[in-house]
């Protein structure tokens, strides 16, 4: 197959990848963010000012009802650029917030999921030693960000403890020796991507799957951080107008706010628990897909990763 044939072949797969990570990994994250958080800042504001305007006219009183959810969604409906418009706008908004999520570093997210299963009770020595993270100082007993780095000290270490012998020999550093710690580097994972894409990209498609799934997972991580300080933010917004105003009605929004909260609150907590697996997967599923197609035929220079351990 020509060169040029090669290139009309990834190119469609190129693009379908660029879309499926970006749709995962940006839009949906911002759309997660900027809906809760409109929802729980529009409702509180509102909330406030209405509250400032009768005070300003008189008195607040118990009989007062507050404007509820559903006046605030007809009262917006209609402002902007209409429904269609609104969409396109709540997309390129959502897109534009979700990159900056996208761009975080997901080894913040990595290190506290690693650090959780660390420390869950559940695990015997025997089941931390299977670990790909664990802390690297001899003094050590707990995990620190620097042990969770990406790809992981005791990845040989892990392939090895679940039976995955044969993956081992594209590791070139282990985790129990710290002479080899200087050959381990994130380009590693980096250059075997780019090699599989070249050579086999209808392969590709898990390893995609795969990194889609941690760039929405971290991103959420951090839009639940978002989330968490937006409607902390409403939820005190609205407790000092029920002070202000002394209106029963008003504890709904509180109610609503302290919701959106611990939901935010629970996706952070949830996303921790597996954000590091989907990692752990993501390079062993690199690896096989790399083992694999060089049993195949496949050329893809082993000895670049390898010979610097020899």
């Amino acid at each position: 197959m020509s060169q040029s044939a090669d290139e009309n072949k990834q190119r469609p797969l190129s693009l379908l990848n660029d879309f499926y990570i970006d749709f995962l990994g940006s839009l949906i994250p911002g759309l997660f963010a900027i809906v809760i958080g409109v929802a729980a800042l529009s409702w509180s504001g509102s909330i406030l000012c209405y509250s400032i305007s009768s005070f300003s006219k008189s008195s607040l009183s118990q009989k007062d009802v507050v404007p509820t959810l559903e006046e605030q969604i007809i009262k917006w409906r209609d402002i902007g650029l209409g429904p269609y418009g609104n969409i396109c706008l709540l997309l390129v908004a959502s897109y534009v917030l979700g990159s900056i999520f996208y761009r975080q570093d997901p080894k913040k997210p990595d290190y506290k999921s690693a650090r959780r299963i660390w420390r869950d009770p559940k695990l015997s020595k025997q089941d931390r030693d299977r670990l790909a993270v664990q802390p690297t100082s001899e003094h050590g007993t707990d995990v620190t960000e620097y042990d969770s780095q990406f790809p992981y000290f005791y990845l040989k270490e892990y392939l090895e403890g679940r039976g995955l012998n044969h993956l081992t020999r594209w590791v070139p550093w282990s985790g129990r020796n710290q002479e080899t710690w200087k050959y381990r580097t994130k380009m590693f994972i980096n250059l075997l991507k780019i090699r599989l894409q070249y050579l086999v990209p209808e392969r590709c498609k898990d390893i995609i799957r795969n990194e889609a799934h941690v760039r929405m997972a971290t991103s959420v991580w951090y839009a639940s951080k978002f989330l968490i300080i937006l409607t902390g933010t409403a939820f005190v917004m609205t407790c000092l107008t029920y002070l202000f105003a002394q209106n029963y009605s008003i504890l709904s929004v509180m109610l609503f706010d302290l919701i959106l909260f611990v939901f935010a609150f629970y996706i952070k907590f949830k996303i921790e628990w597996f954000a590091h697996y989907l990692r752990v997967r993501e390079v062993v599923y690199v690896l096989e897909t790399a083992d694999f197609a060089s049993r195949l035929g496949h050329q893809l220079y082993q000895e670049d990763f390898i010979k610097t351990a020899k």
